[in-house]
């Protein structure tokens, strides 16, 4: 019975080829399209995954009010760790570790770049890495200990054990290898390239023995079935408890490490919301529509062609098969059908991996070895030849006998209805994502283009190494002197991030109970003209003038809430009750978040502690010949670090990294969908010329234009793709909006988007349909009439 099932499949298949390569052809990239996209869903949601001891970790997250708003930090304070460790029920480890850092190598000659932390003995027990060499008891026993990675163990002392061995920083010190770690994979947080003692950051910052700075992160292990809520009920005033209600800004709760990736987002109550999953959410739902699609084609493509097998199953009826038989029949050509569908889909997978991973910048494979791989991949060519396949199956397997063998199909006008409600549902889908797609480009390109109050153009960036901040003003001069460069300035950090803030800002008029949170960073006073910043009140800040080192630059939102115009120039404010005079008020630049409104600023005036440099190229210089001339300068400062430089225009677009990566997959994956629904299009327009041949040919005869004719197999189908529309676009808004609440500056959808999708849509569908149409019209109508 199997093997009739299997040769009829095959005999039908190559029977039609044509419509059988339209009918595998679309699933088999259904199929790919739905793999590629659950092989980031999975990457996704199974972040930290790794870490054996994932459902008892967790971090130390900080609420603090301020202005009515509740705020959500990672950082804390530094004695916390050992206290909470030491005096809460349930906590079984907690260690302290800094934010990550860069840090360069000596490697033989050269020096290498890598990333690592300052972290407490604990957190090697709390990850649970596993260990080449060494173990985590004896990781650091001694202040000059380091722990690598196997990868970097490999890129230093290849071939060779790394235990005991000394490495030295660029700096000059020197460290001894206790411990190598296999890496962590790709979807893990806490990844490093190395780790060093806490002990040794902690006795560089002093700040660290206080509970009233929060400046690193905390990272907690509960022991098994500890009581979470207890926990957090003695965590929450457990600071203020511990300094006897000096300081109360900060209350804290443990937030688990599998929320970590894809909620780690907080509204302005405090309350989580969601972060990265809605995309997971949304891309999954995007990879059932596009199968749902290649699925309506094979459906769509069976009944269209089940006039041509209805004589054989009314043959098969009358000597005896059941209608049960009969479905399994088909059912088991649909499943023969989805398998071959699947085997090329493995093709296509294979084809496009690589330039998809590079898209997403991940490194994701099909691992057919894994159950979980293997499961999903035959579970789903199962699905799609069972769903593919029911309707035509349960649709041919009902004709009666007597009729089908007369030339007649009972249900012809039922399947025609079921086609035409599918085609609708496979349209709508397509539609929606070619709107989604355009407002996501919309949205990222209003956020790029908006007034961001400074000229992000031929700004390089580059970070200030070894004891350069003790040479600044030389290293300018130089810079200047090239000949290529306009300007230089300094910054604590990056112009477009500022990490530091604090709530003790005080001026005349303001509310004593009012608390509010204000950023702050340190420039030179190079830096505002550097990156082409201007002044909306006041003067910039002269580094030359002695008096001015008390004095600081505020930006136009600071100044509004000192006095509504913002004229503030000249006025006092305290900071921690010590005087300092706004000498200035610069006009308000975009940092942190592009979508967000702009947060109060404070610019001190103060370049020991700086580590950006920001040089200005002249206009019309070659850039690569900049770049030589700025490097030599740089080098001479610095010899034997590598010049790493970065341009200020690249690093603002970075900004928008998962915007442009969701826009670029709703472009794919909608451009996918259009190809996979003008297949089942083209399959069904070819079929209707077929079964209309003679209608046309007969019109032909009697007078009918070409164009009458492509417009009469046109109408029905384009018809269609405007009901299409109407159901696309109420749904498409509704979603889209709501994506674009998410974000403070948004724009507002434009009714144009919709029409030209719509007429985009209608466009590509009659391109589909008028191939084949304008094929019909063209026929020799003499031969078709012979035919018939």
């Amino acid at each position: 019975m199997i093997s009739n099932f299997i040769k009829s499949a095959f005999r039908n298949l190559w029977k039609t080829k044509g419509y059988s390569f339209l009918n595998i052809f679309g699933l088999a990239l259904g199929i790919a399209v739905t793999a590629f996209i659950f092989l980031w869903v999975e990457d996704e949601v199974t972040y930290n995954a790794n870490f054996k001891n994932q459902e008892d970790i967790y971090i130390v997250k900080s609420i603090q009010k301020y202005d009515g708003q509740t705020f959500v930090f990672g950082a804390t304070q530094g004695p916390l760790a050992a206290a909470i460790k030491e005096e809460i029920p349930g906590i079984k480890h907690a260690a302290r570790y800094t934010w990550g850092d860069n840090m360069l190598f000596n490697n033989g000659e050269d020096k290498v770049s890598q990333f690592g932390y300052y972290v407490d003995p604990s957190f090697m027990e709390i990850l649970s890495p596993e260990f080449v060499e060494g173990s985590h008891k004896t990781a650091f026993t001694q202040l000059n200990n380091i722990v690598l990675s196997e990868s970097v163990a490999q890129k230093f002392f290849a071939g060779e054990k790394a235990l005991g061995k000394t490495i030295k920083l660029s700096n000059g010190e020197s460290y001894i290898v206790s411990a190598v770690t296999k890496d962590f994979p790709d979807n893990a947080d806490l990844r490093y390239d190395f780790l060093l003692d806490f002990k040794k950051f902690e006795v560089a910052n002093e700040w660290l023995k206080s509970y009233g700075s929060n400046g690193l992160q905390t990272l907690v292990q509960v022991t098994e079935n500890a009581d979470l809520s207890q926990i957090n009920k003695q965590l929450l005033k457990f600071v203020e408890k511990k300094t006897n209600g000096e300081v109360t800004f900060s209350e804290n709760f443990l937030y688990p490490m599998s929320r970590w990736h894809l909620y780690d987002v907080f509204d302005s109550s405090g309350i989580e919301k969601d972060g990265a999953i809605k995309n997971v959410r949304l891309f999954s739902t995007i990879a059932w529509l596009i199968l749902i699609i290649a699925c309506i084609n094979f459906m769509n493509l069976s009944t269209a062609r089940s006039e041509k097998r209805a004589k054989e199953v009314g043959m098969r009826k009358i000597v005896g098969a059941t209608k049960r038989s009969l479905i399994l029949q088909f059912l088991g050509e649909s499943l023969i059908y989805a398998f071959v569908s699947g085997v090329l889909a493995l093709f296509f997978i294979w084809l496009g991996l690589k330039p998809f991973n590079t898209l997403i910048g991940k490194e994701l494979e099909l691992n057919l070895g894994s159950n979980l791989h293997l499961g999903f991949f035959a579970g789903i060519i199962l699905l799609c030849g069972l769903v593919a396949g029911s309707y035509p199956a349960f649709f041919l397997s009902s004709f009666k006998p007597l009729n089908t063998l007369k030339g007649g199909t009972s249900r012809s006008l039922s399947a025609g209805l079921v086609r035409k409600i599918l085609v609708a549902i496979q349209f709508s889908a397509a539609i929606i994502l070619i709107i989604a797609t355009s407002i996501i480009y919309l949205q990222i390109n209003s956020a790029k283009n908006r007034d961001v109050g400074f000229d992000r153009s031929q700004v390089i960036t580059t970070n200030l190494r070894s004891d350069m901040t003790k040479h600044l003003p030389y290293i300018k001069d130089k810079l200047i002197a090239t000949g290529v460069v306009e300007a230089v300035g300094v910054s604590k950090e990056s112009s477009l991030r500022t990490g530091s803030n604090t709530s003790n800002f005080d001026w005349d008029g303001k509310n004593k109970d009012q608390s509010i949170l204000i950023n702050w960073t340190v420039v030179d006073g190079d830096f505002i003209p550097a990156l082409g910043m201007k002044m909306a009140d006041g003067r910039n800040f002269n580094m030359q003038n002695v008096g001015d080192s008390t004095s600081v630059v505020v930006n136009e939102s600071f100044a509004k809430l000192v006095k509504p115009d913002g004229q503030i120039a000249g006025q006092v404010i305290q900071m921690n009750g010590q005087p300092i005079t706004v000498v200035g008020v610069v006009k308000d630049y975009v940092y942190n978040n592009v979508y967000a409104n702009i947060e109060p600023l404070v610019l001190f005036p103060f370049y020991e502690t700086a580590g950006v440099l920001n040089i200005r190229t002249k206009a019309g210089v070659d850039i690569q010949e900049a770049i030589q001339k700025i490097e030599t300068v740089i080098k001479e400062q610095s010899p034997g670090y590598p010049f790493n430089y970065r341009f200020l225009d690249e690093s603002f677009n970075k900004m928008f990294f998962s915007e442009v990566l969701l826009q670029k997959l709703a472009s794919l994956f909608g451009v996918l969908a259009i190809i996979i629904s003008c297949l089942g299009l083209f399959g069904l327009a070819s079929y209707a010329a077929e079964q209309r041949a003679r209608e046309v040919s007969i019109r032909k005869v009697l007078g009918a234009s070409v164009f009458g004719l492509v417009k009469m197999l046109n109408k029905e189908f384009i018809l269609l793709v405007v009901i299409s529309c109407l159901i696309a676009f109420p749904i498409a808004y509704f979603y889209m909006n709501d994506w674009l609440k998410n974000f403070q500056y948004h724009i507002n959808i434009p009714w144009a988007i919709f029409l030209i999708s719509g007429l985009v849509a209608i466009g590509i569908a009659l391109l589909t349909i008028s191939s084949q149409a304008l094929k019909a019209a063209w026929s020799n109508p003499t031969k078709t009439l012979r035919n018939e």
